[in-house]
């Protein structure tokens, strides 16, 4: 996918410790590249990112504190950052998207906090989703672990746009347009300020949850 202005991240499609190492190296590069924009991308056409990595015996041990760095990085980002939603967006994915300044979902994306089902719980991500959507909201969400429309993630205000999959490029485009008319710098302080009047520190609250998912995970 190429856009005017934008630097395009493509995500893997599970969270492994490796892919989440290589997404952190992909994130600085496109925040160091001269685009104005950061655009994420799902893996394929059915996934934008569908969590941690499972194998047949459970988790393939991810470092957790790591993909809190990811997530960090991309609230501390210098320059307006959009995630495209066109497909699937589970746990850590639906995380990584609602970390950005602006989601673009398609009609046929779909969301889902799922942790319950492997016994966790969306720890880590869970400071950043309920910045947009109300705790209560998200705790049905997780106990219910059913995948939601694309509407719903609107509704919610998990996502800030949705738009026909067919007619999704233009759409992203004229997104693109509107988020270099924020100033990087003061895009960046009220991604901040939004934890700081939680009264805890964007950094806080991503390290305890970070170390809630690793017990967790052991």
């Amino acid at each position: 996918m190429e856009l005017s202005t934008a630097a395009v991240v493509r995500l893997p499609e599970h969270l492994s410790a490796g892919s989440v190492d290589a997404l952190l190296l992909d994130l600085y590069a496109a925040f160091d590249a001269h685009a104005g924009v950061v655009v994420l991308v799902g893996a394929d056409s059915e996934t934008f990112c569908a969590g941690l990595a499972l194998d047949a015996g459970g988790n393939e041990g991810i470092e957790t504190r790591a993909f809190a760095s990811v997530l960090a990085s991309l609230l501390d980002a210098p320059k307006p950052t959009l995630a495209f939603v066109d497909g699937r967006a589970l746990g850590g994915g639906l995380g990584l998207a609602a970390a950005c300044d602006w989601v673009t979902a398609t009609d046929r994306a779909t969301f889902g906090l799922p942790e319950l089902l492997w016994g966790s719980i969306p720890a880590t991500i869970w400071p950043i989703v309920t910045t947009r959507m109300a705790e209560g909201m998200a705790r049905r969400w997780t106990i219910s672990a059913e995948a939601r429309s694309a509407a719903e993630a609107l509704m919610a205000g998990l996502a800030d746009e949705v738009v026909p999959a067919e007619r999704a490029f233009p759409a992203l485009n004229e997104t693109v347009r509107m988020l270099q008319r924020a100033e990087p710098g003061a895009l960046r302080t009220l991604r901040h300020w939004m934890f700081e009047t939680r009264q805890e520190s964007v950094d806080t609250v991503l390290a305890r949850g970070a170390s809630v998912n690793a017990r967790m995970h052991r």
